[in-house]
């Protein structure tokens, strides 16, 4: 009879620690986004490392963003990411959001060259791109 006891302890335990596990360590990233120099609304900012999951943002009216990994984590991966923002929306009739165009040149978005380095802790990551290149509209 103990050693049923004694192994259902240690599968209990087993199933404890696996459910405990929280995933990877994040490292906060906030900063804003400039178009040409000025800030950026309403944008959408992914920043994709080389293994792992994205993390994603939107900037706000003064482009100013924050990353999130998940719905309830805030964060990315630390180490190098290919950046990519983009201003493409599609309409949504239910939220009453409309379609806006790509204005962001492919060589920061569906053909990002941006790269960043994410490090351990709070970091202030800025991104300034250009209107300079060709903007590429997926097909509808």
């Amino acid at each position: 009879m103990k050693l049923c006891h004694v192994s259902c302890w240690v599968l209990l335990s087993m199933l404890t620690v696996g459910c405990g596990s929280s995933g990877p360590e994040l490292s906060t990233v906030g900063g804003t986004v400039k178009l040409d120099g000025a800030p950026l609304p309403h944008a959408f900012v992914t920043f994709t490392p080389a293994s792992g999951r994205p993390s994603f943002g939107g900037t706000d009216e003064n482009g100013y963003y924050e990353l999130v990994y998940t719905d309830d984590k805030k964060g990315a991966i630390p180490g190098e990411h290919t950046v990519k923002v983009s201003t493409l929306r599609r309409a949504d009739p239910e939220s009453g959001t409309k379609a806006e165009p790509e204005r962001i040149p492919a060589k920061y978005n569906s053909k990002s060259e941006l790269k960043k380095t994410v490090e351990p802790g709070s970091n202030t990551i800025d991104i300034d791109v250009t209107s300079e290149g060709k903007v590429l509209q997926p097909a509808r």
